[in-house]
């Protein structure tokens, strides 16, 4: 914990929950920040709370985080969907926003999953949820008719599923959230639309987290959560890797970089697991803005993971949580989103 008691590190929750590793080690980087705004200074965007979607969270055996959201994606409807991922047994766990209403309805619970992401595919129209201890499941956006499509060890190993990204023929590219600086287990891995075909693109990652195509198609940013660090991936036609390199180092202290998302220009959108904001970044590696929620840490609201920006319009939307409860913000992003701000989906 840190002074202020709130949790810091989200990949106890995620690792420990699991049974693959009890910890997750905080990695130091290069200063990012200040060397980045000697190429023009960033600008600050205030997020503004929208409503609050979740109460405060029981403790967990992983930790006493509160409330921890995740995912962020708009399905056919226009509605938000997310997922509560500290949600107890029988609470809702798969959830929908109406953003007209403001109006939050259950898509999907069970008694044991602990999910990660959501997001909806491009050409089935289905979504796609991911949990930390080892599935990946799909539904309709009704929450029915659900199907267990991924299970058990791919390619040799356990997987901690943390997101997705879909390109535009319906394959599923996923980080695998294991691994450390000094133990670097993590993975990307590719599975055709229905779970078959998996494919190692990328190991020997420090918790691998944020995927998502750049707008081309031809790369793929990844952020890892305890390596500081966001990763460059060139991608041949058929969906494998060509080269790889570190794109940015980020200094993020006690917090960790998070989730992704890439608007219609290129900007890299990184949420930070603690630090209450997120950061754009040009596809050069240098800093365009900081977008930050006011008084996160003091309203237990630091714990901010994800995003989805509406495609084509500047509309975003980030899920925030904490001891505070769980809360939707909206901010006005650089440019417009496209199918990679909305996790690949349409």
């Amino acid at each position: 914990m840190t002074a202020s008691g709130r949790p810091r590190t989200r990949g106890a929750l995620r690792l420990a929950a699991t049974g693959i590793a009890t910890a997750v080690i905080a990695a130091a980087a290069p200063a990012f920040e200040a060397a980045a705004s000697v190429a023009g200074a960033p600008t600050t965007i205030e997020a503004t709370e929208l409503v609050q979607v979740a109460p405060v969270d029981p403790p967990r055996p992983t930790g006493d985080f509160g409330t921890v959201l995740e995912g962020g994606a708009f399905g056919p409807d226009g509605d938000l969907y997310f997922v509560r991922a500290t949600a107890e047994a029988g609470r809702p766990k798969v959830v929908a926003l109406d953003l007209d209403t403001l109006d939050v309805r259950t898509v999907f619970t069970d008694s044991t999953s602990t999910f990660s992401s959501t997001q909806f595919s491009p050409t089935n129209g289905l979504l796609y949820v991911t949990d930390f201890a080892g599935t990946v499941i799909r539904m309709k956006p009704d929450g029915t008719d659900v199907t267990t499509i991924v299970s058990g060890d791919v390619l040799g190993a356990p997987v901690v599923y943390d997101d997705l990204a879909f390109d535009e023929a319906g394959n599923f590219y996923v980080t695998d959230m294991r691994g450390t600086p000094w133990a670097p287990t993590g993975r990307v891995l590719r599975f055709g639309p229905d779970g078959q075909d998996p494919v190692l693109l990328m190991d020997g990652l420090a918790a691998p987290n944020g995927i998502a195509f750049d707008p081309a198609h031809e790369g793929l940013w990844i952020s890892e959560h305890t390596g500081g660090r966001v990763d460059h991936l060139h991608m041949t036609a058929d969906g494998r890797v060509s080269s790889a390199h570190i794109g940015m180092q980020i200094d993020t202290g006690d917090a960790r970089l998070d989730s992704t998302a890439v608007d219609s220009e290129g900007n890299i959108y990184v949420a930070v697991w603690g630090g209450g904001k997120v950061l754009v970044l040009r596809p050069d590696g240098t800093l365009a803005a900081r977008i930050v929620i006011p008084d996160a840490a003091e309203r237990g609201l630091d714990l901010t993971t994800n995003l989805a920006i509406k495609p084509g319009t500047t509309d975003g939307y980030l899920v925030t949580g904490g001891r505070g409860g769980g809360y939707v913000y909206t901010f006005t992003s650089l440019a417009p989103g496209g199918g990679q701000s909305n996790g690949g989906g349409a």
